[in-house]
C-alpha cells in the first residue's frame, strides 16, 4: 500500500528510520490503548508475564552518545526496553553489545529488553548477525536462537519485523474506529515501501570518492586472499580468471580437486548473511564444476549452526559459505582472518597434506 509518507519521506530531515521511529513513537504516544498493546506484544515476544505501563521517546542519549531509536520508560523514568529500527542499514558499533551494556549497568531489578525492528526479508540475517557479534564476545547467551529470542547476560534480546508490529497495533486502533488508523496507515504504506524497495535517494556523502575508495578495497581483498590460498595452500588459477558480474566480483580457483571462488557479492550480503565476503566450492569431474555432495556431507554442520555457516545456492549447484571480516582492523589483518577462514574450511574437508605444507 502506497502512502503520502511513502512517497515524501527522502524529503524529510533524517533517515528513513528515523521517519519510521518517529512515526511509530508519535502514534504511542497519543493512544494509551496502542502502548497497552505494543507493551502486550513485546510481552508475548520476550516471553515475560507482564510489563509495566511503559511511555516512549524517541533518541534518548546515553553515557557514551550511543541513541538508540526508541527507549520504553516504566513510571519512576527507569529505562526498561530499548528499540534500535532498520531499514537496510547496517549495524553500529553499539548495537548490540553498547545497549545491552547499557541495559545491563542499568541496577533495576526488572525485566529488561533489546529490541530490533526490521523488514520482514531481513530479519533472518539480521538476527544471524546480532547472534554472531554476540557470540564473538564470548558473552552468556541463554535460550533457543531460533527462536528469534533470547537473553544475554541475563538481559532480552528479540527481533520482530514492522509488519508484525504494524499489524498488532491496527487491530487495536481500527477496533476502536480510532483516528490514529491513519497515521498508522502512514507508516504502514513507507514499510512497505522500504521491503518492496530497498532504494534510498542519494545524500551528497554517497557521492564522496570514499565510496568509490571502499569499492576498491573489496575487490582488492577477494584478489588478496585469493593471493594467499595459491602461494600458501598450492591454489592454482590455471584456465581460469578474475570474473566481475552483475552484483559481484569472484576470483575462481582449483585445489585439491575442488572448483571454488572467492568472492565479493552484494546478492549472497542481501540475501543469505550480512557480510560482503564469500567462499563457494564445487567439485571437479570430468563433467566439469559439479555439486560437492561429499563436500556437503563432512560440513553439514555449518549448515545446521544458527546462525547459518553456510548455505546452497540451488540454480548454481554450489556450496556458498559466509566469510567474516574483522571490523577496525588493518588491511593485512582482514586478508589473514578471511584466508584462515577459508583454510578452517579445507581442514574440515581433509586436505591435510595442504594444511602441513602450510604450516611448515
Amino acid at each position: 500500500m502506497s502512502s503520502l509518507l511513502s512517497h515524501l519521506y527522502s524529503r524529510i530531515k533524517g533517515s528513513p528510520e528515523d521517519v519510521a521511529t518517529m512515526s511509530l513513537c508519535y502514534v504511542l504516544e497519543n493512544s494509551s490503548s496502542a502502548r497497552q498493546t505494543f507493551t502486550s506484544y513485546l510481552s508475548s515476544t520476550l516471553e515475560i508475564d507482564s510489563l509495566p505501563d511503559l511511555f516512549f521517546r524517541t533518541q534518548v542519549a546515553g553515557k557514551n552518545r550511543e541513541r538508540p531509536d526508541l527507549v520504553g520508560f516504566d513510571g519512576k523514568f527507569n529505562e526498561l526496553i530499548l528499540c534500535e529500527s532498520k531499514f537496510w542499514a547496517g549495524l553500529t558499533e553499539n548495537q548490540p553489545l553498547g545497549y545491552l551494556r547499557r541495559l545491563h549497568e542499568n541496577k533495576v531489578m526488572e525485566n529488561k529488553a533489546l529490541i530490533f525492528i526490521c523488514p520482514s526479508a531481513r530479519v533472518i540475517s539480521l538476527w544471524g548477525e546480532l547472534l554472531r557479534i554476540c557470540e564473538k564476545d564470548d558473552i552468556l547467551i541463554t535460550g533457543d536462537k531460533t527462536s528469534h529470542h533470547i537473553k544475554v547476560n541475563g538481559i532480552h534480546m528479540a527481533i520482530v519485523s514492522w509488519r508484525s508490529v504494524i499489524d498488532v497495533l491496527m487491530q487495536t486502533l481500527s477496533a476502536e474506529l480510532s483516528p490514529l488508523v491513519g497515521d498508522l496507515q502512514q507508516l504502514q504504506g513507507l514499510c512497505e515501501t522500504m521491503d518492496e524497495n530497498a532504494f534510498s535517494p542519494f545524500t551528497p556523502e554517497d557521492f564522496g570518492v570514499d565510496k568509490a575508495q571502499r569499492i576498491i578495497n573489496y575487490y582488492s581483498i577477494v584478489d588478496k586472499v585469493s593471493a594467499e590460498m595459491i602461494n600458501r595452500l598450492g591454489a592454482s588459477t590455471k584456465g581460469l580468471k578474475a570474473t566481475p558480474q552483475r552484483y559481484e566480483y569472484s576470483r575462481y580457483l582449483s585445489l585439491s580437486g575442488f572448483g571454488i571462488s572467492v568472492k565479493f557479492s552484494c546478492k549472497h550480503w542481501i540475501e543469505f548473511a550480512e557480510t560482503p565476503f564469500w567462499l563457494t566450492i564445487k567439485d571437479i569431474s570430468d563433467d566439469g564444476w559439479t555439486f560437492a555432495a561429499s563436500a556437503h556431507d563432512k560440513l553439514r554442520a555449518l549448515e545446521n549452526k544458527v546462525p547459518k555457516g553456510m548455505y546452497i545456492h540451488e540454480k548454481w549447484k554450489e556450496l556458498v559459505i559466509p566469510l567474516y571480516a574483522p571490523a577496525s582492523a588493518s588491511e593485512s589483518d582482514v586478508v589473514d582472518q578471511l584466508y584462515n577462514s577459508t583454510k578452517d574450511i579445507f581442514e574440515k574437508l581433509g586436505v591435510r597434506e595442504l594444511i602441513a605444507k602450510d604450516r611448515k
